[in-house]
């Protein structure tokens, strides 16, 4: 498989795209996060700034401290 030229690095010297007119980039570097299927739980994912990892998120009850707590 051939990977995409980024769109997104522009070469010194040379003007920058129009953002209007321009595609978006599609290299890996660039492509938009997978999305993620859930099976009608309520489950989600975390995704950490700096960590290529995924979280799993569930939906937790809390008890009267968590709620005082957290308000």
């Amino acid at each position: 498989m051939s990977e995409s030229v980024c769109k997104a690095v522009v070469a010194e010297g040379q003007a920058p795209p129009n953002p209007l007119f321009t595609p978006p980039c599609d290299c890996p570097r660039c492509a938009p996060d997978r999305i993620y299927e859930t099976d009608g739980d309520d489950v989600g994912w975390l995704r950490i700034s700096g960590d290529d990892r995924r979280y799993r998120v569930e939906v937790v009850a809390l008890g009267a401290t968590g709620k005082a707590v957290l308000g």
